[in-house]
C-alpha cells in the first residue's frame, strides 16, 4: 500500500503545484524538486525498492501528460487518468507487504514517536497524507472529466436549437466551444467550431467547495458519523436546489449538480476507505 500511497503523493502535490500559478519552468522545476524529496523519503526512509518507485513515478508522469488542472470543464481531460490511478491505489491496498523491507530512517522515527502516533501503522500515515493531496486538487480533476460530457451534450443541443447562425451572435450571452463529432484521441481536446450560450456557469465555488466537502466527508466516516455524513449530502441538495429548480425543463444543471456531486462523494467515500483498509491490514 506503501506504492499506491506514494502515487497519491505524487499526483497531489504535482496538481497543487500546476493550479500555483507559478509560471510553466517553475512549475516543472518544483514539481522535480517534490518528486524527487519523496522518492528519497521513501526509498532511505521505508525501504521500497527503487525500481517499484520508478514505476509508481511513470504512472504519475502519464497522469500529468494526460490530465489538464485548468478549472475550464469543456478543456477537461478524459476520465481514463483518473480510473488508471484509482486501479493502482485498489492494486497497492491489496497485494503483499513483502514489496517493502520496513526499514529506514522514517520507519525509525515511527518507531520512536509518541503512542498516539505509533499506534497508527506508518502505511497508514502515508497513506492518509497522500489521499488528503490527491482530495484537494487531483478528485478535482476526475470531477471535471465526469461532468464534461453532460456539458458538451448540453452544448451540442444548444446549436441544434439555435441553428447554424448562432456564432458570432452579438447576444451578449457568455459563450463557449462547440466541438464536432469525429474521431480524436480520448486524452485530447476536440476541436471548435462554433459557439453558444453557455447553460451551466453560475453554478460556482466547486473548485473550493469541493476539497473542503470531501475532506470533510473522509474525516466523518473515518470517524464514524455517518449520519452526519448523510445530512451533509442532503444539506448540499438544499443549497443549490434553488438554481436547479429555475433550470427549467432543460435540466442541464440538475445533471451538473448530480454528476459532480456523486463522483466526489465517491472518490470522498473510496479513499476514506482506502485509510480504513490500511490501517487495518
Amino acid at each position: 500500500m506503501i506504492l499506491g500511497a506514494l502515487l497519491l503523493l505524487l499526483v497531489g502535490s504535482a496538481d497543487l503545484l500546476r493550479v500555483a500559478r507559478l509560471g510553466r519552468v517553475a512549475t516543472v522545476v518544483s514539481v522535480v524538486v517534490v518528486w524527487a524529496v519523496l522518492v528519497v523519503v521513501v526509498v532511505a526512509g521505508v525501504g521500497v525498492p527503487w525500481w517499484w518507485v520508478v514505476v509508481v513515478a511513470g504512472f504519475a508522469a502519464v497522469w500529468l501528460a494526460t490530465t489538464s488542472a485548468k478549472a475550464d470543464v469543456r478543456r477537461a481531460s478524459g476520465i481514463l487518468p483518473g480510473i488508471g490511478v484509482l486501479v493502482v491505489v485498489a492494486v497497492s491496498l491489496v497485494s503483499r507487504p513483502s514489496l517493502v523491507s520496513a526499514q529506514g530512517f522514517l520507519v525509525d522515527w515511527h518507531g520512536s514517536a509518541p503512542p498516539a502516533v505509533a499506534a497508527v501503522p506508518l502505511a497508514t500515515l502515508v497513506f492518509a497524507l497522500g489521499a488528503l493531496l490527491f482530495l484537494i486538487e487531483s478528485s478535482n480533476i476526475i470531477v471535471r472529466a465526469a461532468l464534461r460530457p453532460a456539458v458538451e451534450e448540453s452544448d451540442a443541443a444548444d446549436a441544434a436549437a439555435m441553428g447554424p447562425g448562432v456564432a458570432g451572435s452579438g447576444s451578449g450571452a457568455p459563450e463557449h466551444a462547440v466541438p464536432t463529432p469525429g474521431r480524436r484521441r480520448w486524452w485530447s481536446r476536440p476541436p471548435v467550431v462554433a459557439t453558444v450560450s453557455a447553460p451551466v456557469p453560475d453554478l460556482k465555488g466547486g473548485r473550493l467547495i469541493g476539497p473542503l466537502e470531501r475532506l470533510l466527508i473522509v474525516a466523518l466516516t473515518l470517524a464514524g458519523a455517518l449520519p452526519i455524513v448523510a445530512g451533509i449530502f442532503a444539506a448540499k441538495g438544499i443549497v443549490r436546489f434553488p438554481e436547479i429548480s429555475a433550470d427549467g425543463a432543460r435540466g442541464s444543471k440538475a445533471e451538473y449538480f448530480l454528476v459532480g456531486s456523486l463522483v466526489s462523494w465517491s472518490l470522498a467515500l473510496a479513499l476514506a476507505g482506502g485509510v480504513w483498509i490500511s490501517a487495518h491490514s
